[in-house]
């Protein structure tokens, strides 16, 4: 009697995993994210830098084997992600981020060519088709010390 008992307890516990696994891997959970990261940014070959921002407004959906964000992705130091109507999806997948821009029925990267972003979006460094380096990392971090710059 008990061990019966004690069979359909663990099948049913491990019925209710599955099902809460397959939820997680196909819809996963979503968060609103509203906020403003502050930036450096890199032009030109000297590597002098300016202050600017990145405006993050948007939905970040987590599932169990990938992320996605969609909302506005506005870098202030590079105009056409800032105009109206602009969004941006970023997705994260097997350990690289990829990003798309999407105005007037268009998708495109514009000129980003490279993304390098977490999950929680407040650390990044976007490098343009130019050169342009756009990151939120401090100088230690993005050339290895602060004094030496390539």
């Amino acid at each position: 009697m008990k061990s019966g008992k004690m069979k359909l307890f663990f099948t049913s516990a491990a019925g209710i995993l599955i099902l809460v696994i397959v939820w997680f891997s196909t819809y996963g959970m979503n968060k609103t994210i509203d906020q403003t990261v502050s930036v450096d940014v890199y032009k030109d070959h000297d590597w002098s830098k300016i202050t600017s921002s990145v405006k993050i407004s948007g939905n970040l959906k987590k599932t169990l084997f990938s992320a996605s964000f969609v909302g506005t992705f506005a870098l202030d130091a590079y105009e056409p992600s800032c105009r109206d109507g602009v969004e941006a999806k970023i997705d994260w997948q097997d350990g690289c981020q990829t990003i798309q821009f999407y105005y007037a029925g268009d998708f495109s990267r514009l000129d980003v060519k490279m993304i390098d972003i977490n999950q929680d979006m407040d650390h990044m460094m976007v490098v343009l088709n130019d050169g342009t380096i756009i990151t939120s990392l401090d100088d230690e971090s993005l050339f290895g010390t602060s004094s030496h710059r390539p």
